[in-house]
């Protein structure tokens, strides 16, 4: 997939990122609020309030998540039938995907390809939906409801760094407004973060790798946080800035074309070939090397040293040492010319 973004959207994605921020504006009350993501303190606490509203679930009488989905089949809601078209689907998928990257380096009509990728992820997609919009009564879903409210009510402050409700009671008492569902939905969007194929574009743009490599080369923060503190977009940036850095500094001849870098599903499969080729080379070299092993000598290594009391003595073969050799021969042939003598 190809993606495109604006300079004024760029920019605009770039700067939200790096402050870990989102803002909404309330205009009734003409003020600003701030959703800030959640630490790892807050996370932490999350965590042990899912653990209690799972529980309560369940003696509320809402099923697991396995004895959800075998209902699903029981009832024929998600059959057997679905769980097996599914599977077919993804094998179709994996196998265009595989299609698309042959056309790598042999051209071939890649529009027509992914056209046929995009049809197939669009009827697992509808599958996926099918099943998953059926799960949402699950004990697990209602655990994560509630987590994910009191994460939002931890992580809503006004312009004056206050929370905007000051206890999580208060939060969860207030009638349901705009304000509320607003400031919720978009604290989802910011603790699940944006969609790869954007943060991708962010990470080969000029505007963001200028920052980046400034920041690798002058060891400076570069979200101003802790890397145990960084936002999803923020990890998912910094991976992909690093992924991206890796194929510019490839060797002219091995690495792709400009093309290939800027379409997401192309060059996936043109560095999952050019990681198996790699993996080949090396081992043949690996085989090579063990096939040309010879005996081994004393001398491979100056700080080995091998005792007559190890177990390997017998089966090395010394080298002789020049001097030694010249000793030797002097010996030799002092004891020669003596017996001629006599």
């Amino acid at each position: 997939m190809v993606m495109f973004l604006s300079h004024e959207e760029l920019s605009n994605y770039i700067t939200k990122i790096s402050s870990g921020k989102d803002y909404i504006y309330i205009e009734d009350r003409n003020t600003f609020v701030v959703i800030q993501y959640p630490t790892n303190n807050i996370k932490q606490q999350a965590a042990l309030i899912y653990e209690a509203a799972y529980e309560d679930a369940l003696k509320e009488g809402l099923l697991p998540l396995k004895d959800f989905e075998k209902l699903l089949e029981e009832r024929g809601i998600f059959t057997k039938e679905d769980t097996d078209n599914l599977a077919k689907l993804r094998g179709k998928l994996e196998a265009q995907q595989v299609l698309l990257s042959k056309t790598v380096k042999v051209k071939a009509n890649q529009t027509r390809i992914k056209n046929v990728i995009y049809q197939l992820q669009d009827e697992i997609n509808d599958l996926v939906y099918k099943k998953h919009s059926k799960l949402m009564m699950s004990a697990e879903s209602k655990a994560e409801e509630v987590m994910n409210q009191y994460m939002c009510w931890a992580s809503l402050y006004d312009m004056s760094n206050n929370l905007l409700w000051p206890t999580y009671q208060e939060y969860m008492q207030a009638p349901p407004s705009d304000v509320k569902n607003q400031a919720l939905s978009s604290f989802i969007y910011l603790l699940n973060g944006l969609n790869t194929d954007i943060i991708r574009f962010i990470a080969r743009s000029t505007l963001w790798r200028i920052r980046y490599n400034t920041s690798m080369k002058t060891s400076e923060v570069l979200f101003g946080r802790p890397v145990a503190e960084y936002t999803t977009d923020q990890l998912n940036l910094v991976y992909w800035s690093n992924f991206y850095d890796s194929i510019y500094n490839m060797m002219p001849d091995q690495r792709p074309s400009d093309d290939v870098i800027e379409d997401d599903d192309l060059l996936d499969k043109f560095m999952e070939e050019y990681y198996k080729e790699l993996s080949n080379e090396a081992s043949i070299a690996r085989s090579t090397r063990a096939k040309n092993k010879g005996p081994m000598s004393a001398f491979d290594a100056e700080e080995v040293i091998i005792t007559q009391s190890n177990e390997l003595y017998q089966e090395i073969q010394y080298d002789k040492p020049r001097e030694a050799q010249m000793i030797k021969d002097r010996a030799d042939i002092k004891k020669r010319t003596v017996s001629k003598r006599r």
